[in-house]
């Protein structure tokens, strides 16, 4: 490669780099203005402190960010690091997948797919809601993709996936409505899954779905132990020290082969999920007890944690690492 080359390679990586920043911009954008309602396109960016409008050069990706030193530029009150952080965030998937694949179909299709997932990332994690239209998007592409035969599914195996998808976690859903007196899933989550299944086929989709329990188990679980005991729930707090040790030992069993013997392995099997069954019947009679209005403080909210966000991370997951995702599964089944 000539100079020539080198300095037009680095060019179109900047170029990519500045567009991802600009477009993780927008996505702030499409979060917050679609928990409040107002309009996308056309309103003009304001400081949500004072309603200052924003000078263009006041709003520049990161940069403005860091030159005003993370405050308002009119009443000095400090702008929220969502800002900088989702633009980071897609400013980086925005050129590593490029980087991966360069420009073709399947790198138009994951631009949007990630914008998306940024968006309702966002949205969940400030007040646990899905954009019903992200979602919606979602599945329209997903269907796209499968048609095009982009991914590893065709437009038959993407409609099965969507159905079984929407399906499952609707089920789940009304499974805890009748054990524990609420939804085990949003319904936000079940139209995530619609979109998923479109893009992956209904055999990845549960993949992923083991994925994202994992992701949130092991993500929720530490700050739910301490929760609990801080509130002198000492029994909730060892049912969910048994769910994360259960977990972790029928991996490590099955990961070293620390058991060889059949019939040992069946009464630790046997055992384990006794103890997984009588900490899961304490979580959810606490779920029940606890379900809480809409009226009450949000830091006494149970759930800390949505579910889309591990779903979307265990999707994210699987576009670039499905092979050795599947590989890891196979090793620990054998």
């Amino acid at each position: 490669m000539n100079n020539i080359e080198q300095i037009a390679n680095w060019f179109v990586i900047a170029y990519i780099s500045i567009v991802g920043l600009c477009i993780g911009s927008f996505l702030n954008v499409a979060i917050l203005r679609g928990l409040s309602g107002e309009d996308l396109c056309f309103a003009r960016s304001k400081c949500p402190s004072c309603g200052t409008l924003i000078k263009w050069y006041m709003n520049i990706p990161v940069f403005s960010y860091l030159f005003l030193r993370g405050k308002c530029a009119y009443c000095k009150t400090k702008i929220s690091w969502q800002y900088p952080l989702v633009e980071i965030i897609y400013g980086c998937l925005f050129l590593g997948i490029y980087l991966l694949f360069g420009f073709c179909p399947k790198t138009y299709f994951l631009w949007a797919f990630f914008a998306l997932f940024v968006a309702m990332a966002g949205t969940d994690f400030k007040e646990s809601v899905i954009i019903d239209i992200h979602a919606y998007i979602l599945f329209a592409l997903g269907l796209v993709y499968s048609f095009l035969q982009i991914g590893d599914v065709n437009i038959i195996q993407g409609l099965i996936g969507a159905a079984v998808g929407f399906i499952l976690f609707e089920a789940m859903a009304r499974i805890g409505l009748l054990i524990a007196g609420c939804r085990m899933f949003g319904e936000g989550d079940s139209l995530i899954a619609l979109g998923l299944g479109a893009i992956f086929g209904w055999k990845t989709l549960l993949i992923i779905f083991a994925l994202s329990v994992l992701i949130q188990s092991f993500s929720t679980i530490p700050i739910l132990v301490i929760k609990s005991f801080k509130q002198k729930k000492i029994k909730l707090g060892i049912s969910y020290i048994l769910v994360f040790i259960g977990m972790a030992l029928i991996w490590a069993v099955n990961q070293f082969k620390l058991i060889v013997n059949d019939n040992y392995y069946l009464i630790f099997v046997i055992v384990v999920c006794a103890f997984l069954i009588w900490a899961l019947k304490n979580i959810l009679f606490e779920i029940k007890e606890r379900k809480l209005d809409e009226t009450q403080a949000e830091e006494e909210k149970f759930n800390l944690m949505p579910f889309g966000p591990a779903l979307i991370l265990a999707s994210s997951l699987c576009f670039f690492f499905l092979p050795q995702i599947k590989s890891l599964i196979l090793d620990f089944i054998n």
